[in-house]
């Protein structure tokens, strides 16, 4: 069975010289990741090997991650860009109407009348609402709100948007 994961930010760089590494996080709370004491780690999100976490500090929304395995400053720089993740499987159950943002990553996107904006490649942080990256003929980026995004199909793996094909 081929196991799926799901990115979870990326390791940016060593901090200090016993083997600590900086964390770019992409989930919605920094805090989500330390949950998982098992993290895998990919240089080419294609080959992923486990990893155990030893401790994790967290300041001002920055995190830090201490691994068993990596004890200085060097070998910490050999794992600089390297993906974080965790197995899709491990993630907590969400409701039907609930979706997590990788699920969307490569969803088709179009409007109310069947415009076809391309498909789903990313997304913002605002603060004040998120907005999905849209990459077609020219990227869009569309509000992620109750009144934008009308339907969600992901067995058709199809977004349905309120959005002028102008924007």
């Amino acid at each position: 069975m081929k196991e799926d994961y799901l990115v979870m930010g990326q390791l940016v760089g060593s901090f200090g010289i016993k083997g600590w590494l900086k964390v770019k996080v992409f989930t919605e709370k920094v805090e989500t990741l330390e949950d998982y004491k098992e993290w895998f780690i990919s240089s080419d999100e294609k080959n992923w090997s486990k990893i155990r976490v030893e401790n994790v500090k967290i300041n001002q929304n920055r995190m830090m991650v201490k691994f068993e395995e990596i004890d200085d400053r060097t070998s910490a720089d050999g794992y600089r860009k390297y993906w974080v993740g965790i197995l899709k499987e491990s993630l907590p159950k969400l409701d039907g109407n609930e979706f997590y943002w990788n699920d969307l990553i490569g969803c088709e996107v179009q409007n109310i009348n069947g415009f076809l904006f391309g498909t789903v490649s990313g997304f913002i942080e605002t603060g004040a609402n998120d907005v999905l990256v849209v990459e077609g003929e020219k990227q869009r980026l569309i509000p992620y709100t109750k009144m934008t995004v009308k339907k969600i199909e992901l067995k058709r793996q199809q977004i349905i948007v309120d959005w002028d094909e102008s924007f």
